[in-house]
């Protein structure tokens, strides 16, 4: 079984792949797409956990969550608007709830930057501290 098969059969693979995309991709949004993305990020996270607050009050809990957990909710705003990731031949990957924390696995985050830095010469690493949606 090859490298790329053993990735495959990670259940976190694509939650993985996903964040080190969107990693990548957040230095490159011009102002126009964090707008869009902000307005799209917002909504799907109302939709995901069915926030009955404010818009204020969705913005307020999503700039407190896992980053790991932002980076999935834009890769999801991103697929809405049409966006791809910086990186050519790659696609970001279909994940139902960017929340599961089974794609958090650390050890799927490594095999997926090995793979893009093999891949691409590119090496990408999940910041700690949260994104604030509030400086988009």
């Amino acid at each position: 079984m090859g490298f790329l098969s053993k990735l495959l059969d990670m259940p976190s693979f694509n939650g993985a792949t996903n964040a080190l995309l969107v990693e990548l991709a957040l230095l490159e949004f011009t102002e126009s797409e964090r707008t869009q993305l902000k307005g799209r990020v917002v909504d799907l996270y109302r939709t995901h956990r069915a926030a009955d607050g404010t818009i204020e009050a969705a913005m307020v809990e999503l700039n407190q969550i896992p980053r790991f957990f932002q980076l999935n909710l834009v890769a999801l705003a991103m697929k809405d608007l049409g966006l791809k990731p910086p990186l050519k031949k790659e696609k970001l990957q279909k994940v139902h709830d960017p929340f599961d924390p089974n794609h958090a696995d650390e050890r799927a985050l490594n095999a997926v930057a090995r793979r893009l830095k093999w891949q691409h010469g590119i090496e990408i690493w999940i910041r700690e501290e949260p994104i604030s949606f509030d400086s988009w």
